[in-house]
């Protein structure tokens, strides 16, 4: 047996997309938890309990990661959320592409920004949602940024 914990979009239909790949792939579904009174913004925890075979889990959790947010698997973290504070010319470094480069690794789940004058440095909190096994990558894609658009990037992390 396998425990999956995933976040939702609180949207009709939703739960039905996960659990289409989980019965192609031949998996029995134990239960399901719907945990719709801790919802957080606007997604809901989900805790599946599975019997799949160890094969095709891999394949499975590759494919749940296309609709959903796979949070642990049998207890395990499997994302780390990142909160980043950057700060130098962000909008006129051009904050679109700085954030388009950041999701081809993470996704840039929440952002704040401050500009207190066109001329002035501007700062910007972001909240960075990523792979535990893709945190190097991301760590060095932001000191690329850091060097080329001259920006500091002051990070912390959470696994949850």
């Amino acid at each position: 047996m396998i425990i999956l914990d995933i976040e939702l979009k609180d949207k009709p239909g939703e739960l039905l997309r996960v659990l289409t790949p989980i019965s192609k792939l031949g998996a029995n579904i134990i239960s399901i938890i719907h945990s719709r009174e801790t919802k957080v913004g606007d997604r809901i925890p989900v805790r599946l309990v599975i019997d799949i075979d160890e094969k095709k889990l891999d394949i499975l959790l590759d494919e749940l990661e296309k609709i959903a947010t796979v949070k642990k698997v049998d207890g395990k973290s499997k994302k780390v959320y990142i909160d980043v504070v950057v700060i130098g010319h962000v909008v006129d470094t051009d904050i679109k592409d700085t954030i388009d480069r950041i999701n081809t690794v993470g996704l840039v789940e929440d952002m704040d920004l401050i500009m207190p004058h066109p001329e002035k440095e501007s700062s910007a909190s972001m909240r960075i949602t990523v792979d535990i096994d893709k945190i190097g990558e991301l760590f060095y894609l932001l000191e690329e940024l850091e060097k080329e658009k001259n920006l500091l990037f002051i990070k912390s992390f959470l696994v949850r």
